[in-house]
């Protein structure tokens, strides 16, 4: 076997192979065969990964691509990232499982102590191993500390796919297996998207109408036997396509949902850890916009899976009052604060935070505002969608066939969804983007 050259991350786009090349094929024929159907959409002809490093991907027919979605946002300092991967690797020299709630380790109670700073007001953690969890831990904090099961959340949510987390999201629409039997969790209402105004009026600039009119109904559910407690938004939809909405709208949602007794939850899994500049995307929207809960993940850990569920104290310490009569905690998984995602996630948090990041990622965004300005395209900081005559779906395959990898996604599944990596090169970055505008 002829033995491959090293990937240095910063090589561009070679199709040695018209994609899917006959080693994906084959490997994704087999490995349907024994995978559950869950994890399979319509298109039975993926390429299949063999290695990554920076924002290049290589395949297994040894076809190398630019990847502009950094593994759904979660490689924030590239594939391999060597301060991840060192971290890593070290820990598994020294402890690879832990007790879980019942003995911490060391790791967890530096990676612990380093985000309760980052958190601002809202310095109490919970770990978790996916956003979904986080999202079922946000939710579950908020119905104890208000004795409210139900939440307010927005048209176009995406919040994930497991038990309460499904419950909330909007896009895609859940199928009915997977739905309560009883009154539903959550109370959608328009999320103001200043390019479709849901008030259905031509405004050149969101005034929030959109809120104040889906708000009636809160108030409403709100006087009603079976009200909500909470409030769940993503301060920019990514899922839906990158949807921007005014910078007053968060301190707008804080003020009416407070008035109504509702806690704030932000869910920043997408958002957070630098995606926008800001460490959190909602600060863009200053301190009046301060959440009670927050919910992270993706991005925080550099590539490793970890979540994390941030609060104020009060309302985190709600779970005191539900401690069994055992003694044990409230809370517990096998896997929490697992030794190796903790690692990781310390070392990618301590560049995140580092000043040329933000400085990466603000170039980025330049760069991604100037290249697309001539589409219908919404850009902040590293993230960035533009609407297609195509559908997604045709649009990732004709740039996969020319080494780029996009996120195909949107409301009317017409949006190609761009989440570079905040280390790439600028020379891909200006590659790629000459060939995701040839498809607008």
């Amino acid at each position: 076997m002829t033995r491959r050259a090293p990937l240095r991350g910063d090589e561009l786009p070679e199709i040695v192979s018209p994609p899917p090349g006959p080693r994906s094929l084959a490997a994704a024929k087999q490995l349907r065969r024994v995978e559950g159907a869950a994890i399979w959409g319509a298109d039975a002809t993926p390429i299949v990964w063999a290695r990554a490093r920076g924002s290049v991907v290589e395949d297994l027919d040894g076809n190398r691509y630019i990847d502009l979605t950094s593994g759904f946002g979660a490689a924030t300092l590239g594939h391999a990232a060597p301060e991840v991967a060192r971290a890593v690797a070290s820990q598994a020299r020294k402890l690879t499982q832990g007790l879980g709630d019942i003995h911490p380790h060391a790791t967890r109670e530096k990676l612990v102590r380093r985000l309760s700073g980052l958190g601002g007001s809202l310095s109490r953690v919970l770990l978790a191993s996916t956003g979904s969890e986080a999202v079922e831990l946000a939710l579950k904090t908020a119905a104890l500390a208000t004795g409210r099961r139900r939440v307010v959340a927005f048209e176009g949510g995406y919040h994930g796919q497991s038990g309460a987390a499904v419950e909330v999201t909007h896009v895609p629409a859940s199928p009915d297996l997977v739905k309560p039997a009883g009154p539903p969790r959550a109370i959608h209402i328009p999320f103001p998207d200043p390019a479709r105004c849901a008030v259905r009026r031509p405004c050149e600039r969101c005034d929030l109408s959109c809120l104040d009119r889906g708000w009636e109904r809160v108030e409403a559910e709100c006087h009603g036997t079976d009200a909500p407690g909470a409030v769940i938004v993503e301060p920019i939809q990514g899922r839906a396509g990158v949807i921007i909405p005014p910078v007053e709208f968060l301190p707008r949602l804080c003020e009416k949902a407070r008035a109504a007794g509702l806690l704030v939850i932000y869910d920043e899994i997408l958002t957070g850890a630098g995606r926008t500049g800001p460490f959190w995307a909602w600060e863009r929207s200053g301190p009046a916009a301060g959440p009670d809960l927050m919910t992270a993940g993706k991005g925080l850990g550099g590539g490793v899976a970890i979540g994390a569920l941030f609060g104020r104290p009060a309302i985190m310490e709600a779970w005191k009052r539900h401690v069994p009569a055992s003694g044990e905690s409230p809370y517990a998984s096998t896997f929490y604060a697992h030794p190796l995602a903790c690692a990781g996630t310390l070392a990618a948090v301590e560049r995140l935070t580092s000043a040329d990041i933000r400085e990466s990622v603000e170039r980025i965004g330049r760069i991604l505002e100037r290249d697309l300005a001539g589409s219908a395209a919404r850009v902040l900081g590293a993230m960035a969608a533009l609407d297609l005559s195509v559908t997604s779906n045709q649009s990732f395959q004709h740039l996969m066939t020319r080494g780029v990898l996009t996120l195909p996604g949107g409301l009317a599944g017409k949006t190609c969804s761009l989440l570079p990596a905040f280390t790439i090169q600028e020379s891909q970055l200006l590659h790629a983007l000459s060939e995701v505008t040839r498809e607008s």
